[in-house]
């Protein structure tokens, strides 16, 4: 490496309260120190945009039907930039823009097991991720961060919906003012 680069100890997150008492705060923003150093296969992510959806509000509500981790991180939408990585990451490169993949265990589509981020491990409402290579997938350079925030959950739940469609085929588009 030709210059030092100063990497982040710590980050900031909104993890949940769960308390579930009605007016008390569901999130409280707190200051972890990152899972560091990095396994081989991991990157660090500098987040630079956070999609949030009715599944964060509902899990910081205690109405989540599944079981979540006590006191996790929220959020599974996210678009950020590698800023290091582990020596074995091969498929990557410093400076790529990332998404977290919001299945974690369900990569392929032929897995048995399902894994939620924000749910039963930790979510992406951070300043700083960490993942491994396998869990993150490369973003398109023509959306700003904004935009590529919701590649992940909201952006592959519309592409399900309209995968088996053909040329002149019709598909009902619900709720597209919000």
């Amino acid at each position: 490496m030709a210059e030092s680069v100063s990497l982040p100890t710590h980050r900031r997150a909104w993890r949940r309260t769960d308390d579930f008492t009605l007016g008390a705060p569901k999130v409280k923003l707190v200051t972890e120190p990152l899972p560091l150093p990095l396994m081989p296969t991991q990157v660090l992510i500098k987040v630079h945009a956070v999609a949030l959806n009715y599944r964060d509000a509902n899990i910081a509500n205690g109405g989540n039907p599944w079981p979540a981790l006590p006191n996790g991180v929220l959020g599974n939408d996210a678009a950020g930039e590698i800023i290091a990585m582990g020596d074995k990451v091969r498929a990557l490169v410093v400076g790529d823009r990332i998404a977290p993949i919001t299945d974690t265990e369900f990569i392929t589509g032929r897995e048995p097991g399902r894994s939620w981020l924000a749910a039963d491990e930790d979510g992406v409402l951070a300043d700083y991720l960490v993942f491994d290579e396998k869990l993150v997938a490369k973003l398109p350079l023509h959306l700003d961060w904004v935009n590529c925030s919701i590649i992940p959950c909201a952006g592959t739940t519309a592409w399900s919906a309209i995968k088996g469609l053909a040329i002149g085929q019709s598909a009902l588009i619900q709720g597209a003012s919000s």
